[in-house]
């Protein structure tokens, strides 16, 4: 059993995770990082040589900011699916085995070791073929080739079946679909993603491909990645330590985050900008995994990520995850206003956004 796992930055160190006698995890920052690096998470661990203790109800009893680092959703199950083939019973595994078998993988920065991480290199991929074989996964039938489909996609968030890939020379994600999504689920997402760069929201970069089968798949560019540099990101989840799977935020709680952790006017504007969005569209899958903040280490300060997964997509209760002013649904101009408000953004400046949206989306 793993009870200690170090924690690097592309070979600086920067701490030890171990469990506790009580089986609690248990973070220091090694001395380089405390002279030389930045708080990973500034809320819940500012850079200070003290041991934390993680008191959060969830996350597999890490902090947030390391669960970041595991696979969610359609990756857990990948990782599941892979551990079975070794005869390891993933329910036996604590959440720092979980991380080493992360390993250098997870979406960011940081790097765990021991690294239990089995890493391939694949010149050509058969997106058709991957396809079927999340689809067989999905659908609880034996994979062909689970040591691929691991290697490419056992550390990655979300509900959609993804891969993270080599493409053009540079880090992106593959996504593609699964039996709960419409047909069409790639256009639609590209669709959306394609308005909001036009609406004016900072998105990577992104691809609409058709396979030689003719399907088609969303690509887009890893924002954590530049010029072969991993950057550090953390999600809204992590940052506050509260539970994205549930309605737990509201936008004024978003843009409050936004202007204490940035100081930044345009990233408060940019946020204000995505609630906009994400209302007029009707996204209500809008949960605290799907944003994040990344750390720019020329300036030592935190700045809100691109924008990712906003696409129009329901919850099963009908409601926005994150709310409104108060209001998951029947949401109105009136009450983004008042969020506009609350918030101190000049209110010409919000109608402007407000009633762009609505000419671009002809609503």
């Amino acid at each position: 059993m793993i009870d200690r796992v170090d924690v690097f930055a592309e070979k600086n160190k920067v701490g030890t995770l171990a469990l506790t006698k009580e089986k609690k995890v248990a973070f220091q920052y090694s001395e380089n990082w405390l002279k030389k690096g930045f708080p990973i998470n500034p809320f819940k661990l500012p850079l200070t040589n003290q041991v934390f203790i993680s008191s959060s109800p969830y996350f597999r009893g890490l902090f947030g900011v390391f669960a970041d680092s595991l696979p969610d959703s359609f990756g857990e199950l990948v990782l599941n699916r892979f551990l079975r083939q070794k005869g390891i019973d993933s329910n036996s595994l604590s959440s720092l085995e979980r991380l080493a078998y992360v390993g250098p993988s997870g979406m960011g920065m940081l790097e765990y070791v021991p690294d239990l991480h089995e890493i391939e290199t694949y010149e050509k991929i058969d997106f058709d073929l991957i396809q079927k074989e999340c689809n067989d996964l999905l659908n609880s039938k034996d994979v062909k080739d689970i040591n691929t489909l691991f290697s490419l996609a056992g550390s990655s968030g979300g509900t959609r079946p993804k891969a993270l890939i080599k493409y053009k020379r540079e880090d992106w994600i593959i996504k593609f679909s699964s039996k709960f999504d419409p047909k069409n689920i790639a256009e639609l997402e590209f669709k959306y993603m394609s308005l909001a760069k036009e609406f004016g929201i900072d998105i990577p970069e992104i691809e609409l491909i058709t396979s030689k089968k003719g399907n088609k798949f969303f690509l887009i560019k890893r924002f954590d990645r530049e010029n072969n540099r991993k950057i550090h990101m953390i999600s809204v989840a992590a940052l506050l330590e509260c539970d994205f799977r549930a309605p737990c935020l509201d936008y004024n709680d978003l843009i409050k985050l936004t202007r204490i952790l940035t100081n930044n006017d345009k990233d408060i504007i940019e946020m204000y900008r995505r609630m906009v969005f994400n209302v007029l569209i009707d996204n209500q899958d809008d949960h605290a995994k799907n944003f994040s903040f990344v750390f720019d280490e020329a300036k030592k300060m935190y700045r809100i990520a691109p924008a990712y997964d906003i696409t129009q997509g329901k919850t099963y209760y009908g409601e926005h995850v994150t709310s409104v002013n108060g209001k998951g649904r029947e949401i109105n101009d009136e009450d983004m206003i008042n969020v506009a408000i609350k918030n101190k953004i000049d209110v010409t400046i919000a109608k402007d956004i407000i009633n762009k949206c609505h000419s671009l989306l002809k609503i």
